[in-house]
């Protein structure tokens, strides 16, 4: 599998997981100086190798014939900022988007998983979607080591070293929102262990 059959197939895994809804979101493979990204407003689940755009960290078009993202800006500003990043997934998952519009704290305290995985989160403010703008939000958390940025009233993007750990990130983010969700008051039931480390 080639790095955008791997992209096409986590497309239509993060739709087939409802992880986001049918145009909504944008996932990308940077390899070297290009960046493989999925289209704008293209439904996750019907699309196919041929779908998937290739542009520069300026936004040109190298290869392709539809037009990338919208929200293209964002994911060249991550790759420019942070060179150990090599995929980037930016969704609307209904519990974590729910935190977002509300301005709750992620409840990554929950489960031992989350508090390894999860703890470099930053969160933005609002800002409109595509524009240079929202893209500068993110600026500070990825200077800071966040590789979880919680939108207000938008959604998640979630970054790393390669889709797979992304997406892992991403799923285990929506399963502790769904948690905290149902457990209405989530801080009653954290448990902080210091003695955690990724196995």
């Amino acid at each position: 599998m080639d790095l955008v059959e791997k992209l096409v197939y986590f497309s239509k895994l993060i739709w087939d997981r409802k992880l986001t809804e049918s145009i909504g979101g944008n996932f990308s493979i940077r390899f070297n100086d290009r960046i493989y990204i999925t289209p704008t407003t293209f439904l996750k689940t019907l699309i196919e190798k041929k779908d998937i755009v290739t542009i520069d960290v300026n936004g040109k078009v190298i290869e392709g014939s539809r037009k990338p993202s919208s929200e293209w800006r964002m994911h060249a500003l991550i790759y420019k900022t942070r060179p150990e990043i090599n995929s980037v997934i930016h969704a609307h998952p209904p519990y974590s988007t729910l935190f977002a519009i509300n301005g709750e704290e992620i409840p990554i305290y929950l489960t031992p998983e989350s508090q390894i995985y999860l703890k470099k989160i930053y969160y933005t403010t609002y800002e409109t979607p595509g524009t240079d703008r929202f893209a500068q939000k993110l600026l500070s958390g990825l200077k800071n080591g966040a590789d979880i940025f919680i939108l207000k009233n938008h959604g998640v993007t979630v970054i790393a070293e390669n889709i797979e750990m992304a997406f892992a990130k991403l799923e285990m983010l929506e399963f502790i929102c769904k948690l905290g969700f149902l457990l209405k008051n989530p801080r009653n039931f954290y448990v902080y262990d210091e003695n955690l480390e990724v196995v």
